[in-house]
This record gives C-alpha cells, structure tokens and sequence, in this order.
C-alpha cells in the first residue's frame, strides 16, 4: 500500500511540473536561458509510442540537439523505464533542457548512457516530468517537463534509463 501512495504521490508531483510548463521550442529555451553558465543547449527527441508492461517499457527515440551557439548534432537513441507503466502512449515529441556540470559541451559530446526519475500521465493528453544525470564524465544533467496533446492513455513513474548515439 505505501508503494502506491509513494507512486501516487509522484505521479501528482510530475503533473504539477508539467502543468507548470508549457513545451517550449529549442530556439525559444535557448533564448531564455542564454545568459545562464550551465546551459549549454536544448535535445528535441521523437519518442516512439508503446505500451507499458506493468513494470517496464522500452522505446526507440530520434533526436537533434541545439547548443546555445546555433550548433546541431543528431542522435538516435532508447529509453528504458522500470517502475509502474500502465497503458499505452503514441508517439510524442519531447524536448530536455540540457546542463553541463562541468566543462562546456560541443553539440557533438552527449553521447552516453543517463539515469533518473520519471513520472508522467496521459488520458488523451499528456502531463509529466522527467530529469536525468550521465552522459560523458558524468557531467550532464537533463530535464524534460510539459504537456503533450492526444498522447495516449497510460501511467508511469520510476527509473528511467536513456541511451544516446551521435549518428
């Protein structure tokens, strides 16, 4: 009983951050945040739809990252999520606001393996949030915040794992 009030609980945290935030474009995040020492860029992935199998999910996403200079670089990628996942979502476009903890990346340095938390609930739209921490040295922090129109019908909170490839 406490796993579900505990998942419950962070399900209705990740909708309060969506709700909060509206998906803003790459141009428009790197806009507002040019003046910060940490941002480096915005990574705007297509996710591929799925269902959830109770514990876990997998998909296969495709995405451009844009650094704060102008610069792109392309990725595919999967990410993988163990906790609760019930449902099914479509295909949705996320974009993660991405920082460096360390030194400043070139639109071609994401390339590695991620791990955080993720909440998200969708019935017919799409609510949720998500942070992640890896990437090259362990440098790079990741968060993903918004909502999504007509994105299926699921819920999903625990662990996330992301992968990513420069193509």
């Amino acid at each position: 009983m406490n796993r579900l009030v505990t998942a419950a609980t962070a399900v209705t945290l990740a909708l309060t951050a969506g709700a909060c935030m509206q998906q803003s474009s790459p141009q428009q995040l790197n806009t507002t945040n040019a003046n910060s020492r940490i941002y480096i860029g915005a990574l705007s992935c297509n996710v591929a739809g799925g269902t959830g199998y109770v514990l876990a999910s997998s998909k296969t996403m495709e995405c451009v990252f844009l650094d704060r200079n102008g610069q792109s670089a392309e990725y595919s990628g999967t990410i993988n999520k163990v906790g609760i996942d019930i449902g099914y979502t479509k295909a949705v476009h996320t974009v993660w606001r991405v920082y460096s903890l360390g030194s400043d990346r070139k639109a071609n340095q994401l390339s590695g393996t991620y791990v955080g938390e993720q909440g998200t609930v969708a019935a017919g739209g799409q609510a949720g949030g998500n942070w992640i921490f890896g990437g090259p040295n362990a440098e790079i922090g990741m968060v993903a915040s918004g909502i999504v129109k007509d994105a299926g019908y699921n819920l999903a909170t625990g662990i996330a794992e992301m992968s990513l490839k420069l193509k």
